[in-house]
């Protein structure tokens, strides 16, 4: 995706992660547009907007696996997807992480984590 094209929405990745994903709490803002819906991936059974989400510039999200959806991930894989209401510009989105944490307890590294904009 070149600079010039805009993001309709954005995926929000882990790349891989041996011991798999226990829980995870992540904010993402966006200053060029309103989320239009939120939509949960790998964990799907255990996922919830906890703050903002549709008609809002911003959205945190988590998941928590209690029955071991996410145990090993051994390809890239979503954790959720932010669409928004018009296309926007990648630049102007966000994407932090409270917490991201394996199945053993450990943090998931930062360089296993990213966001994929959806033209």
């Amino acid at each position: 995706m070149s600079t010039a094209e805009k993001a309709r929405a954005v995926s929000v990745t882990v790349d891989a992660s041996p011991e798999g994903i226990q829980k995870y709490t992540a904010r993402i803002t966006c200053n060029d547009g309103e989320i239009a819906a939120v939509e949960a991936g790998v964990l799907e059974q255990f996922f919830e907007v906890a703050e903002g989400g549709a008609g809002s510039q911003f959205v945190r999200a988590r998941a928590v696996d209690m029955v071991g959806e996410a145990r090993h991930i051994e390809e890239p894989a979503a954790l959720f997807e932010v669409q928004f209401a018009q296309p926007v510009d990648p630049q102007s989105i966000r994407l932090h992480f409270e917490t991201i944490i394996d199945h053993t307890g450990e943090t998931v590294p930062g360089e296993s984590l990213r966001f994929d904009a959806i033209a």
